[in-house]
């Protein structure tokens, strides 16, 4: 479990080189203390370390990069404390095995990172949308809610129904029906600010937190995505229009329970 959360883990670019960083220091440290040591001491464990921190908290071709530079520092350590008598094959062979086992290391974590990052994805989106399904919408709402109280700011909060919708699934089958939620989904995004957050929170239902924007603000920004979506529809025959509900803060109020898990008219 708590490998899973430290592969879900994404750091920003800043981070990452300095990961990325730190494991080249942590492979030139090893094969320093691997060449004072001597061949007395395995050090497998203690070479595929940077590896695994590369591919994991950076990249896979970044744990590629450091699985190169690891099979290498052994190989150069080796033949200095073998000296003289160390045969050429023999140090090829085994670099050329270690190699392969770093190599595989590397992009074994980094399939298990994008596995974990897609499935944390999917269960937070929608699959037909891409928008934030319920659960990340009131989550990232509700952030967004808190924080909006501590500033006293502006918030609002839009939900929306398709009319006739029903009607086009029905007649029109339910490729239709997905291709008009997608097509919906499309225009929020296209329409939305950074700071917005829109959601599909079942069915035909849609809803979209505005951040620091008041009632008169909302009002015809609410409208000029109304327009689009209209606009939208009649672009592809369909017959849907849209009900729209609004609830509005000049000033966020001290509430528990978040305006948009409350009906709205």
């Amino acid at each position: 479990m708590k490998l899973s959360k430290a592969l879900l883990l994404q750091p920003g670019a800043l981070m990452r080189t300095g990961i990325f960083v730190l494991s080249l220091a942590l492979a030139f440290a090893i094969g320093y203390l691997h060449t004072l040591t001597g061949l007395a001491y395995e050090f497998h464990v203690m070479f595929v370390l940077p590896v695994l921190i590369a591919a994991g908290f950076v990249g896979s071709r970044s744990g590629y990069a450091l699985a190169l530079l690891s099979a290498t520092e052994w190989l150069v350590a080796d033949r200095i404390l073998a000296g003289e008598q160390a045969e050429l094959f023999p140090l090829l062979f085994n670099t050329s095995m270690r190699l392969a086992i770093f190599l595989g290391a590397a992009w074994l974590l980094g399939e298990m990172r994008h596995v974990l990052l897609r499935e944390s994805r999917l269960a937070r989106e929608d699959a037909l949308t891409q928008l934030p399904n319920r659960r990340e919408f009131h989550e990232r709402g509700q952030r967004a809610f808190a924080q909006a109280q501590r500033q006293s700011a502006p918030f609002t909060v839009v939900s929306f129904d398709l009319d006739k919708f029903k009607t086009v699934n029905d007649q029109s089958g339910h490729e239709v029906g997905d291709r008009l939620l997608a097509k919906v989904a499309q225009v929020m995004r296209l329409h939305v600010r950074a700071s917005d957050i829109p959601g599909r929170l079942g069915g035909d239902e849609f809803a979209l937190l505005l951040p620091n924007m008041n009632a008169l603000a909302a009002k015809s920004y609410i409208e000029n995505l109304r327009q689009k979506l209209l606009s939208a529809m009649r672009e592809h025959g369909w017959p849907v229009t849209f009900s729209i509900g609004v609830a509005s803060y000049d000033v966020t109020p001290e509430i528990s329970m978040a305006p948009w898990r409350k009906p709205m008219h």
